[in-house]
């Protein structure tokens, strides 16, 4: 009787140890995939939800996540579209620790910012421009380069200027923006 007991006892001990030595493995394999998650795919873990996001510059707004791309998130405020490239945010607040997704198309992963401003040239929507110390720019995007952006500014009534006023393009590049807001198109 007495041996059973020991060996009962035995058994337990070897089943606690390997139960902690699982647990153990599995935290490391925790922290092992945590590691290798990059920024972008923790915020596409959050598509569809409203985030808190200062930029440089100490902005801050809410944010609904509709698209995240290789360097860039897009999303609603309460009135605007916005365009951040992901260099400018300083914090997040609202995100859930364990969610991560992965983008499904690989174009869309490697997209970078200038592919949602050339969508919003040739949707000719007039956009803002802000960077650290404000607003940089305000206008329609004439030309997205792969580290700039030229924005024609508009007239008073909203029309683009002609002749002489016309040489008023403004070129911005992207490391100097913080943020772009859009007036009447989805970025996404």
């Amino acid at each position: 009787m007495r041996w059973d007991a020991l060996f009962a006892d035995l058994e337990t001990q070897l089943e606690a140890g390997q139960t902690a030595e699982f647990t153990a493995a599995l935290a490391d394999a925790s922290r092992l995939e945590a590691s290798r998650l990059e920024f972008a795919e923790r915020l596409r873990g959050h598509q569809d939800r409203e985030l808190g996001l200062q930029v440089s510059g100490g902005h801050r707004f809410d944010l609904r996540v509709r698209a995240v791309g290789a360097d860039w998130m897009a999303g609603t405020t309460l009135r605007h579209s916005v365009l951040v490239p992901l260099s400018s945010i300083l914090t997040v607040d609202g995100m859930v620790r364990s969610v991560a997704r992965g983008e499904s198309s690989a174009v869309r992963r490697r997209l970078g910012i200038a592919a949602p401003l050339r969508r919003l040239s040739r949707d000719r929507a007039p956009v803002s421009v802000f960077g650290a110390q404000g607003l940089l720019a305000a206008g329609l995007i004439a030309a997205a380069g792969r580290d700039f952006v030229e924005i024609m500014p508009l007239s008073a009534e909203g029309l683009l200027p002609r002749g002489e006023a016309a040489r008023g393009l403004r070129v911005v590049p992207l490391h100097a923006v913080s943020w772009f807001r859009s007036e009447g198109t989805d970025l996404d």
